[in-house]
Order: structure tokens, then C-alpha cells, then sequence
């Protein structure tokens, strides 16, 4: 290289001119460049998000987008699908379908319509006649578009009759609808629906899903035809109830019901060994057809000025379940639980000793009483205690069991708690929450079921669990669930809940329960050709207010058959019978009549030989009006035993008998007699019919009543008669005659001769 090699300048071989018009051109090329580069980045940034957009739209929310799309072009109705049959448990149907239609008004074809005007006429007349749609009601559906249902559960006459009125786009859908073929039989075990076909009560409502199945849905699209998705049927439901044991069973308490004046009376029938629920009834059952009528002529009477509010409250309380939701004093029923603590406790045993005088006095604030009085049970040995219903032998049991102990057995046998049973609303009772809680008194009176709280449910099953050994069962009313064509998809097996007590007490029981119905309360409750034990119960009703009500009583029999090894109990409540309260009188019967029925409905034949002396039955004679003397020999003479209010007074007159007149009872039962002393100047007068002079003497002039005799042998007509007032100066007069002339001019004097007439029948 030379010495002096000239130096080229680079920049200067990028610039095309000189001076400033070359830097000008440079910086424009530069800013080109650089807007290029930002287009493409643009450009690319773009296509990436445009990418990525329809990357979003077209595969990650396709679905979601096209079920907007769908929405905005159509909407669903739910339409009822075929709901499940409910049968009992031998598979007579209790609740089937029935066809009805749903209306639908295609709102942009009835838009459409040439006359629109005389088109809405037409309908607002049609829904209001037809469907009981107001004008307002009709206007908001079509505002809405598309296709609404304007009714469903319509009649098929109905929906018929109203397609015939031409209204354009009007459509009939046929559905199902529940009927119910025996009216109000077992209404509040099957419950209801709604007019939407939901599960209103009972079954249908605890078992709705699977009486439902899948619910049926129709498509509609705004511009087009609809397209119907296919509906599962629902599941077949059956029972553990036998429909020929809750026939009878209803019968009966409606008898009962009427017999004896009553507010109510409730019936269970139960597997004793299962926990299945063969019948379950109370009185004045609502329709299923027909829920919202009013019951009994009382309530239909005021319906109509009644508010909406106060209708409502109505009907629920006709659709309540008494047996599972509602609580009651049980009453000496309870005296079950307590004797089983006991013994399971080792703190008393059947020949144990204890000494009733009638009262138990040392509780402060009450003294409580037995219904031996005035006789007073003396001695008596815990079996016998049992079966003659003493309140003190029960009280002293409960004091050696302890609190602790009967709060520990009370809890054991289920009060206190839900049972468990597959029925909707059950109530949990009332019981103290600890033995802290348990008075002195509180301890004495639940010896015999008073100051306790229980639902009917709840005590059926403790008394199921009493004899079967000591298990404490679940109750139910559903046993399979299947498929329309048979296919079982749920089998219930029996669940034991816990152990309570040994099977050698549960034994022990059985025995004693026996006692009852052979030698105590229960008599009415025998079965020919079957061992039967039970439990009577006799309770104050309590008050909304508090307190008891003054006046009303809950009589309650419980039954169990046969006693050797039991298979069923049936438990009666009677609730404010009027006249006879004894729960041995007025409820035992009512038992008889379904655990017989029962009995024989299970297949289950009789136990023992039927004998002439044990079935004999007797007709009670009437010896209301008659002095306690000669009413007891009536009784006696008749094979009855008795016990009177009060024995003081020779003077003293039957005013009341339980069982009363005429009612056919076993040989030997407790006739319990009201006795009115009348020893203030004799103010009634006393049967004296068939007296001879010789009685009458000595009787009237110790009692100091004027009489006048005339004639000879016994008498035959007495003026004032029995039972009439005697007024202070009146003289009892008496006719004396032929015995014959008794029978013949009985009518005149009244009863005078039906106690001597009483009869008998041995089956």
C-alpha cells in the first residue's frame, strides 16, 4: 500500500447526493422500513389472535356456544313422563296412570292467524271455560313466544272440546294422571301429586325420583317443528301394605270412630320380626283424587268464608300423617317399656312383692292415683300388677330401676329419636334430655306413660321390639322397587337398629302381656283359636295450650298374636271417646277385630284348641240404677267380675258401667262400676225391683226413705223409678206381685229386669 492512501469514508458511499438533501432521503427510507416492520408485526399479531379466536370458537367452546344458539332459537317444557305404578305387597294396584292431556299454544302460528282478534276471543273463552285461565294469563303466555303450555292434568273431554273451537296452533300432548281406584284408602301412607306431577306426601313424595325416572322434556324451536326427547318411565313402587288388612282395619276405626263418639282413631299393624307395616290408617282420610275438598261436614260448612291462609292450614293438617308426624301421652302402654327395663335390669322379676293403697302420696304437689280405688290392689305381685294396670306398683319399679337406668331404656326402645321409617314429616317425640332433667316426679309419672311425648310409630315398633326377642327394628312401607317389566332394582331387607333387651326378658314379657288379656285390662282383646298378649292405656289429653284438657282422654290398645312366637302387632288409638274411656274397653276390641283379620291374611292358623269354657262370651247386663249390692250379684251370677268407685253407702246407686250394656265380652271380665253414695237423704231412687218386703224394710228404714207396699211377693213396680230424683217429701211407693209380672211389665219400670236377662253366647 502507498504512503499517502486516501481514507474512504463509508457514510459517504451511502449517501446518493451531497449535503442535506442526502440526509433527508436516508431518514426517509429508515422511517419506511421501520413502518414495514410494524405493519408485518401487526399483521402477524393479528392473524395469531384471529387464529386463536377461531381455535376458541370452533373447538373449545363449540358446545357451549351452539347450546346459546339453541337456546336463543327455541326453549324446553317439561312435560310429566310416565310415573310409577304403587301396588301392595300381594301387587293389587293402589295408585295407577290414568290418560289426560297437556294444552300447548304455538304462539307464532297463533299470531298468525287472519281473524287474530276474533282468534283471542275464542280463546280467552275456551282457557276460562276449559282450563280456568284469566284473559291476563293467556296475554303473558303469548307475549312470552314460542310454544307455551298453557295447562296440564286437563281432562281428555276438556282438552277435546276445546281443540274442536278451531283455535289456530293450538296442540294436545297426552299424558299420564295419577288415580288413585280406592278413593282414600291408605291416603296417608300413597300421598299425592301435584297438577305438575311432583310427590306431594307419603310415598309419592318420599319416593318421587324413582317414581319420576327421567323427566320428559320437549324442544321447541321458534320457526320450526319441535323434536321430543324420549322419557324414561318411572319405577314401580310396592308396599309392605296388604290391602285386604287395611280394608278391614279401616273399617274398624270408622266403627269404633262412630261407637264411641271420637275425634279420631289411628291404627298400625306391623311385622314384628320385620319392621314392614301392614296397615296404617286414621280416620277422616282425605281424597287423593281430590285433595284439596274439605273433610267432614264441620269443615265444609265454613269453607267458603274461610281466607286462603286459613284453607291452607286446613288441608295441611287433613293431609298430616298422625301415626308418624304427631305426638301423644301413651299412657299405660308405656308401662311395657318400663316392666322390660326392669327386668332386663334384674331390678324386679314377676313374683316380686309390691303394695298398692291406692295412692302414692310423697311426690310434692300431686298425688297420684289408681284406678283400683276404691278397692285398692293391697299385695300384689309384679305380674299381677302388670296386668291390672297398677300405677303405684309402676311407680315403685321405676324408682328401684333408677333415673339413669329408665332414661338409658327409654332411649333404647327409640323415643326420643326418628324411627327411620321411609315416610316423609316424622316427628322425634319428647323425652328429658338427661337424667338430670328427670323430676321425682317426672320419674313417677313416666313409669305409667304420663309427662312423655311419643309418636304413634315410635311406640308400635318399641312394643315390636319388646316381643321379638329385643331387636329394635327400622319400619318401612316400601319392599321392592322395580322396573315396569319386573326387574327388581331395590329389595328391603330388614334392619335391626340395635339389641334392647335379652330374648329371655322379651320372653318374660310375652307372658306378662298375656296375663293382660286373660286375667286383667285387656279381656276384650281375646281371639278364639289364638294366644294373645297386650296392653291397655287410658291418658289425660294435652293441651295446645299447655296442661292437660279438662275432660279428654287417649285410650290405647296395643295387641300382639300369636304369643308364642309373634308375628304381628296392632296398636289403636282412640282419641276423646266419649262415655267409656278405657282403653281395655273402648281400644282392645277394635285390635281384636284387625289382628284377626290380619292373622288370618298372613296365613297364620290358630294356635290352640278353640274350648267352649275359655271363648265363652257374655252379654254385659245392664245395672246402671241398681244399689251395688244387687248390681255386683247381676255380674257375678252373669260370669263377670266388677269394681265400683265406692262401697260405703247401702244406699248407693250404679250410675255408669264400662263396658256398658249389652257389649259381649269374655267370661270373667272387670266391669267397672261408678257409684253414686246417695247417702245425703237419699236424693235418687235406687232400682229396687224383685225385692221382697223383708229387704225392703230393712233397707228403707235404715236409710230413711218413706215407702208405702202394697200387695204381696216381690216387687213389681216402684214409683218414683229407679234412678229418678226423690224429693224431700215423697214417698217411694211399691208394688208387690207375682215374679212373672217382672218380665211382663218390665218396660214400666224401665231397666228393672234386664239385669236378669242378661244373655250369653259361646261363639
Amino acid at each position: 500500500m502507498g504512503k499517502g492512501r486516501r481514507q474512504i469514508d463509508p457514510k459517504k458511499l451511502a449517501t446518493p447526493g451531497k449535503g442535506g438533501a442526502g440526509k433527508r432521503q436516508l431518514r426517509h427510507r429508515r422511517g419506511m422500513a421501520r413502518r414495514q416492520r410494524f405493519l408485518l408485526s401487526f399483521l402477524v399479531l393479528l392473524f395469531c389472535v384471529l387464529g386463536g379466536r377461531m381455535f376458541w370458537l370452533q373447538v373449545v367452546a363449540a358446545n357451549g356456544l351452539t347450546k346459546r344458539a339453541l337456546e336463543n332459537l327455541s326453549h324446553t317444557e317439561k312435560l310429566p313422563v310416565s310415573r310409577g305404578i304403587i301396588k301392595d305387597r300381594r301387587g293389587k294396584k293402589l295408585v295407577m296412570n290414568i290418560s289426560k292431556s297437556a294444552v300447548l299454544l304455538d304462539t307464532a302460528e297463533f299470531s298468525r292467524s287472519e281473524e287474530l282478534e276474533a282468534q283471542k276471543k275464542v280463546l280467552y273463552k275456551s282457557a276460562g271455560d276449559y282450563l280456568g285461565l284469566e284473559q291476563g294469563e293467556i296475554d303473558e303466555k303469548i307475549a312470552k313466544g314460542g310454544t307455551q303450555v298453557l295447562a296440564t292434568q286437563v281432562e281428555r273431554t276438556k282438552a277435546l272440546a276445546m281443540k274442536s273451537q278451531g283455535i289456530r296452533g293450538l296442540r294436545l300432548e297426552e299424558m299420564d294422571s295419577r288415580s288413585y281406584p280406592f278413593d282414600s284408602s291408605a291416603a296417608h301412607v300413597l300421598g299425592f301429586t301435584s297438577r305438575d306431577g311432583d310427590g306431594i306426601y307419603g310415598v309419592e313424595k318420599s319416593y318421587d325420583e324413582e317414581l319420576t325416572g327421567a323427566l320428559g322434556s320437549r324442544l321447541v324451536y321458534t320457526g320450526g317443528q319441535g323434536g321430543s326427547i324420549q322419557s324414561t318411565q318411572g319405577a314401580d313402587i310396592h308396599l309392605t301394605l296388604d290391602r285386604e288388612i287395611q280394608r278391614v282395619a279401616e273399617e274398624a276405626i270408622a266403627t269404633g270412630k262412630e261407637k264411641n263418639k271420637a275425634r279420631r282413631v289411628s291404627v298400625l299393624a306391623q311385622d314384628v320380626h320385620t319392621g314392614a307395616i301392614l296397615a296404617m290408617a286414621t280416620t277422616d282420610l282425605f281424597d287423593p283424587n281430590d285433595p284439596q275438598r274439605p273433610l267432614l261436614p264441620e269443615q265444609q260448612q265454613v269453607w267458603e268464608s274461610l281466607s286462603q291462609k286459613e284453607k291452607t292450614e286446613r288441608l295441611y293438617q287433613n293431609w298430616r300423617n298422625f301415626t308418624v308426624s304427631d305426638l301423644y301421652e301413651p299412657g299405660s302402654t308405656f308401662k311395657t317399656i318400663t316392666a322390660a327395663a326392669a327386668l332386663e335390669e334384674h331390678t324386679t322379676d314377676p313374683k316380686k312383692h309390691y303394695y298398692c293403697t291406692g295412692y302414692i302420696r310423697d311426690l310434692q304437689g300431686i298425688t297420684i292415683t289408681c284406678s283400683s280405688l276404691p278397692n285398692p290392689h293391697g299385695d300384689i305381685t309384679m305380674d299381677m300388677g302388670f296386668a291390672k294396670s297398677c300405677n303405684p306398683t309402676f311407680v315403685y319399679m321405676a324408682r328401684e330401676l333408677g333415673k339413669e337406668n329408665f332414661l338409658k331404656y327409654i332411649r333404647g326402645f327409640g323415643f326420643g329419636e326418628p324411627t327411620g321409617i321411609d315416610l316423609p314429616s316424622e316427628g322425634r317425640g319428647i323425652i328429658p334430655k338427661s337424667a338430670e332433667d328427670i323430676s321425682d316426679v317426672n320419674l313417677a309419672t313416666m313409669s305409667y306413660g304420663h309427662g312423655i311425648a311419643v309418636t304413634p310409630i315410635q311406640m308400635i315398633n318399641a312394643i315390636s321390639s319388646v316381643v321379638n326377642g329385643g331387636n329394635l327394628m327400622v319400619p318401612y312401607v316400601v319392599s321392592d322397587i322395580t322396573t315396569p317389566g319386573g326387574e327388581v332394582i331395590y329389595s328391603r331387607k330388614p334392619q335391626i337398629k340395635r339389641q334392647v333387651i335379652s330374648s329371655d326378658t322379651s320372653r318374660t314379657m310375652r307372658e306378662l302381656m298375656g296375663m293382660v288379656v286373660t286375667d286383667g285390662t285387656g279381656t276384650l282383646a281375646h281371639i278364639p283359636g289364638y294366644r294373645v298378649g297386650g296392653k291397655s292405656g287410658t291418658a289425660d289429653k294435652v293441651s295446645e295450650k299447655g296442661g292437660y284438657e279438662e275432660g279428654k282422654y287417649i285410650s290405647s290398645f296395643v295387641s300382639v298374636a300369636p304369643l308364642e312366637d309373634p308375628k304381628i302387632a296392632v296398636l289403636v288409638i282412640v282419641e276423646e271417646p266419649q262415655g267409656d274411656i278405657y282403653g281395655g274397653h273402648v281400644a282392645a276390641p277394635i285390635t281384636s277385630t284387625i289382628l284377626e283379620a290380619a292373622l288370618g291374611a298372613e296365613g297364620i292358623g290358630a294356635t290352640e284348641e278353640k274350648t267352649p269354657q275359655r271363648d265363652r262370651r257374655i252379654l254385659v247386663p245392664d245395672v246402671e240404677n241398681m244399689l251395688l249390692e244387687d248390681a255386683g250379684r247381676v255380674l257375678t251370677e252373669a260370669g263377670l267380675q266388677f269394681t265400683a268407685s265406692s262401697t260405703q253407702s247401702k244406699t248407693g246407686i250404679i250410675t255408669q258401667q264400662t263396658p256398658g250394656p249389652g257389649v259381649e265380652v269374655p267370661q270373667n271380665t272387670l266391669v267397672e262400676l261408678k257409684v253414686d253414695p246417695n247417702n245425703e237423704g237419699a236424693t235418687r231412687t235406687p232400682n229396687l225391683m224383685g225385692k221382697t218386703r223383708e229387704e225392703l224394710s230393712d233397707l228403707l228404714e235404715e236409710a230413711g226413705i218413706p215407702f208405702d207396699i202394697t200387695g204381696e211377693g216381690v216387687v213389681i213396680q216402684q214409683s218414683p223409678r229407679g234412678g229418678e230424683p226423690f224429693e224431700d217429701d215423697a214417698v217411694l211407693k211399691l208394688q208387690l206381685g207375682d215374679p212373672e209380672a217382672i218380665q211382663e211389665d218390665g218396660d214400666d219400670n224401665g231397666k228393672a229386669n234386664s239385669g236378669n236377662a242378661a244373655g250369653e253366647n259361646n261363639q
